[in-house]
Order: C-alpha cells, then sequence, then structure tokens
C-alpha cells in the first residue's frame, strides 16, 4: 500500500506513467497511454514509448 495520501477530489498519481514520461521525456498523458497500450511489459512500454515520440505534437 502507498504512503501517498488520496483525497475524494484527487485521484493518486500515476506513479509508472510518470515514470516512464520522465525516462523518454514525453509528457505524462501520453506515458498513460503508452504504458495503456504496453501493458506492464516494461520492454513493450519503453518501445511504445520510442516509438511514438513527437507522434502527437506535430505543431
Amino acid at each position: 500500500m502507498s504512503n501517498i495520501p488520496v483525497t475524494p477530489d484527487r485521484t493518486p498519481p500515476d506513479l509508472e506513467a510518470e515514470e516512464v514520461a520522465a525516462k523518454h521525456d514525453i509528457p505524462t498523458e501520453e506515458a498513460k497511454a503508452r504504458v495503456a497500450q504496453g501493458g506492464h511489459e516494461r520492454s513493450a512500454v519503453d518501445g511504445a514509448a520510442e516509438a511514438g515520440k513527437g507522434e502527437s505534437s506535430n505543431d
């Protein structure tokens, strides 16, 4: 169990997505999508994050 307090108006942070975001220098929302896409298999998530870099920010 986590020591991070959860209040009724706030959901707990997605630590896995935050770690992927920091590691691959991508936004947390994109990292959440990559985690959802790759599941909890780290190599699949890392591969999806690398392959998807810049896909959502073509401005």
